[in-house]
């Protein structure tokens, strides 16, 4: 065999294999999220109008009035016993004064004598007078002490949850104010009607009932205003009795206080203006000469003594609702 001879190829290499290209897997979706819909606004509540808040409070007081017979009783025998008091005195009406005979044929003695039982006799009458319709006066300050004192401060927190509820304190204190009005005008109304026609007493009679009621109705006032800034029921009905009991002493009507005293502190008693209005409709009678010559502190005109009754009331009234605006959660 020749050298030349070719050698048999060898088997090339067999190349690697591609890998093969594997398909990238996609990352797993989020759940999709339920779509949940948005809560449904529950409708606002709207506040009632400061009217129908106002006759809310009036028509609840008035059937918890009715609903107490204590209350309901207390007021009856208020009404009914204190005019009966007024006319125990003067049952049979008012004493008559005879008239001094002026005849010459009296001697100087005899005139004297009558002159003198005349006097006494006027002064004893026009005392009288003048003493019952203090009495009047007190008797329904009395009234009014009891018709106030306790209004506000009997019910301060459950007021003050309802002011937290949306209630307007001008409604609430008119709702009181009418409610404890119309108490004074009824009681008013009685003693003046019972006094005129059993007691006989002279006057206008509605002149008379005006200076009634607005002597009522002023103290009633204060004595709500007090019932707005007191603490306590017990505290404002405490402090509503001893205000109406030094009415009768600072009035001037059973002793005059000095001058200038008297002129400082009339103007802050309801029970003088209440006094001097109720005299003075008796002014055409004899009686008030009489009443006239005991008084030792002068009457004021009727006009007068309205007028500040009626500031009395409005006085009263503008404390009592800063007393109700002024927050009170607890006693003390």
């Amino acid at each position: 065999m020749s050298d030349d001879a070719v050698p048999s190829s060898s088997p090339a290499p067999e190349s690697a294999p591609e890998p093969v290209a594997q398909p990238k897997s996609k990352p797993p979706k989020a759940p999709a999220k339920a779509k949940t819909k948005a809560p449904a606004k529950a409708p606002a509540i709207r506040r009632p109008d400061a009217v129908t808040q106002f006759v809310f409070v009036l028509l609840r007081r008035i059937v918890i009035f009715f609903k107490v017979p204590s209350q309901c009783w207390l007021q009856l025998a208020l009404i009914l016993a204190f005019p009966l008091l007024v006319v125990l005195f003067v049952w049979n009406g008012l004493p008559q004064t005879q008239n001094m005979s002026m005849t010459s044929g009296n001697d100087m003695l005899t005139q004297l004598k009558e002159a003198a039982g005349y006097t006494e006799e006027a002064a004893r009458i026009g005392g009288l007078v003048s003493g019952l319709v203090m009495i009047q006066v007190v008797l329904l300050g009395l009234m009014g002490s009891n018709n106030g004192a306790r209004e506000v401060a009997g019910e301060r927190l459950l007021f003050e949850k309802e002011k937290l509820a949306g209630l307007r304190p001008g409604s609430y204190l008119l709702a009181k104010s009418t409610f404890v009005f119309t108490l004074a005008f009824v009681q008013s109304v009685w003693m003046t009607i019972f006094v005129y026609f059993v007691g006989q007493f002279p006057g206008d009679l509605l002149s008379q009932f005006v200076s009634l009621f607005l002597t009522n109705a002023a103290i009633s006032s204060v004595c709500l205003a007090i019932s707005c800034w007191a603490p306590t029921a017990e505290q404002a009905s405490m402090i509503s009795i001893y205000l109406v009991g030094f009415q009768l002493p600072l009035s001037g009507a059973v002793l005059a206080l000095p001058e200038p005293l008297g002129s400082m502190v009339r103007p802050f008693i309801a029970s003088y203006w209440g006094w001097s209005s109720y005299l003075q409709t008796i002014q055409d009678t004899r009686f008030y000469d009489m009443v006239k010559a005991v008084a030792q502190t002068p009457l004021s005109s009727s006009s007068l003594c309205w007028w500040m009754l009626l500031g009395h009331i409005a006085v009263g009234q503008i404390f009592a609702w800063l007393g109700c605006v002024r927050s009170r959660w607890s006693d003390g």
